[in-house]
């Protein structure tokens, strides 16, 4: 009976914590931490284009590059926009080159995979992710103030 007692309470505390999780995640708010660009901590943003929910975790922004993980989701709309030609990453002010799309194919209503760009300035200042082709604008923002280049 205490066994059971234990794996209740257990179950109990892991349905709570997902809970919480969940409800503390929202739309075009940062969620979790997932990605360090010249010493500044980056976070996930999730921005609603119309009916596609669009999930964009930096993985890396740095003097080598900077990778995107990427999720799209619809119940209605055909995911069908070439990603590759559809983003541009400006750092500071200038565009960074060499857009392209690594994952799912287009099509469908769930895509995911990642945006990887290659460097063409200092890490430094803000960086604005802009994916075109959608039922609405996806803009991300991360601001990279007092990192180094």
């Amino acid at each position: 009976m205490r066994a059971g007692l234990i794996a209740a309470v257990l179950a109990a505390l892991l349905l709570a914590g997902g809970a919480i999780l969940l409800l503390r995640q929202g739309d075009d708010q940062p969620a979790a931490t997932t990605a360090r660009a010249a010493g500044l901590t980056l976070d996930t943003r999730t921005v609603t284009a119309g009916a596609v929910q669009v999930r964009i975790e930096p993985r890396r922004l740095d003097a080598d590059g900077a990778v995107f993980r990427v999720t799209l989701d619809t119940h209605s709309v055909d995911l069908g926009t070439d990603l590759a030609r559809a983003a541009r990453l400006e750092v500071g002010g200038t565009r960074w080159a060499g857009p392209s799309w690594q994952g799912g194919r287009a099509g469908g209503h769930h895509r995911e995979g990642e945006l990887r760009f290659q460097p063409a300035g200092p890490v430094r200042g803000t960086a604005r992710l802009t994916i075109d082709g959608l039922p609405g604008p996806v803009v991300a923002r991360w601001e990279l103030q007092g990192g180094r280049p």
